[in-house]
């Protein structure tokens, strides 16, 4: 006699969403109820909170679900500030072997929650945007700065000498700047609505809750500004936007959003700024993910970097 379940699982493709977009799961149970359709697959959730528009335009859903057979990369939606459901969530995620790693973005990278289950201090500094599990446990990793460095160092030069602005010092920029501080700039300054003041004396940089004076007294020669504080702080009508418009003598821009094209980069190119987006931080990021995610599913093979980047390229 057929086993019904055994038919309906072998009737799943290997990549059941190669050529759609994976819906969105709102929270733990959403997710743990779509996981139960799928249970010869391994999952990897992708936890933030976004509205619909930004949802939409998350590209990591599409290409990250192309990559390995019996895979699936989950997106779950978790309010910001719900800190009971994000706990329960990964408490829950914890005991699943079917879940080898846990990607985290805004708002919830090093929140409290992470670093009081994976790190075991609440108030520890470190941060966490990435959950790999190894021998059984999963394991916190700061993923984001590191990919950052490495490809601004690779595709476009070394921080060494320069002085650097880095706009933005919440969950993604705090440890961007301290990655930074260790490739030795001639000057930090952080710019963040928030009191940083201490954080910047702990690298060694300066703080300012605006770009006024830098608006008043222009940028340094070979200035390396960096946007970290996502869409709201780089509008048409944005401090940010009136700074790249006066332009810098050899000046780099660069835009951490995972994008091939964001208005004020290209803004930037036309004032002749040396501009990026975040699209090469992002693959690499993500690249590291992935091995890490085969590492934990027998007989897994990711496809090559440059292949990976063709597929991240065309998802964007």
């Amino acid at each position: 006699m057929t086993n019904p379940e055994s038919e309906r699982t072998n009737r799943i493709p290997e990549y059941p969403f190669l050529h759609d977009k994976i819906p969105v799961a709102n929270g733990l149970e959403e997710f743990l109820t779509f996981a139960e359709r799928y249970p010869d697959f391994t999952f990897c959730p992708y936890v933030a909170e976004k509205d619909a528009e930004g949802w939409d335009k998350s590209t990591s859903r599409a290409y990250m679900n192309q990559v390995l057979p019996h895979f699936l990369y989950v997106p779950v939606n978790v309010p910001k500030g719900d800190l009971a459901s994000l706990r329960a969530f990964f408490v829950a995620v914890q005991e699943r072997a079917d879940i080898p790693a846990v990607n985290i973005t805004q708002p919830h990278k090093s929140s409290p929650v992470l670093r009081e289950l994976f790190l075991g201090d609440a108030n520890s500094d470190a941060n966490v945007d990435t959950l790999i599990r190894s021998e059984g446990k999963l394991e916190p990793y700061d993923l984001n700065s590191s990919a950052f460095v490495e490809w601004y160092k690779s595709d476009v030069g070394p921080f060494e000498d320069r002085p650097v602005m880095l706009v933005g010092v919440g969950g993604v920029g705090e440890p961007i700047a301290k990655k930074i501080a260790a490739e030795k700039p001639s000057s930090i300054l952080l710019v963040d609505v928030a009191d940083k003041t201490d954080f910047a004396a702990q690298l060694g940089a300066t703080f300012q809750p605006t770009l006024s004076a830098i608006l008043e007294a222009g940028l340094p020669e070979n200035a390396v500004v960096i946007n970290a504080a996502g869409k709201e702080g780089a509008t048409n009508e944005s401090e940010l936007w009136e700074l790249i418009k006066k332009g810098a003598a050899n000046g780099t821009f660069v835009d951490i959003r995972p994008h091939l094209d964001i208005e004020i980069v290209e803004e930037a190119k036309r004032r002749g700024w040396r501009a990026y987006t975040g699209y090469g931080m992002n693959a690499r990021n993500d690249y590291v993910l992935l091995q890490g995610i085969a590492r934990q599913i027998s007989g897994a093979t990711p496809p090559s970097f440059e292949e990976f980047q063709q597929l991240v390229a065309a998802a964007s």
